[in-house]
């Protein structure tokens, strides 16, 4: 990720992005997803959480094991502080793109889920 401009937008540096955000993609595919992202301000890396719905509601989450984005380690330990049920699915930061049956069983299972 590259520093933020002067309007603190956040960009993934190009020469890293396939590698680091959409490794199991095709080059095409990733090289699209560059050329398409929209702006991301970094203000929302630090934004505080005021609600979190995990502490009402069951929460499902999937850890993509070859995420160089949010290593899975740190994605482990997000979810496991919220008492989130864990899916591991091999893929990278984009998981859902690249392993979308994957992801849809674990958005029906959520889906289907009572607290």
């Amino acid at each position: 990720m590259l520093n933020p401009d002067d309007k603190g937008i956040a960009y993934y540096d190009k020469a890293k992005f396939h590698a680091g955000f959409a490794g199991d993609l095709s080059k095409e595919q990733a090289d699209f997803m560059y050329a398409s992202q929209g702006a991301f301000h970094a203000k929302g890396f630090l934004t505080p959480v005021t609600k979190a719905a995990w502490r009402d509601k069951p929460s499902y989450g999937i850890v993509a094991t070859e995420d160089k984005s949010i290593t899975p380690d740190i994605q482990r330990n997000m979810y496991k502080r919220s008492h989130t049920k864990i899916t591991e699915i091999k893929g990278s930061h984009v998981v859902f793109i690249s392993q979308p049956q994957a992801v849809a069983k674990v958005i029906i299972a959520a889906s289907n889920s009572k607290k």
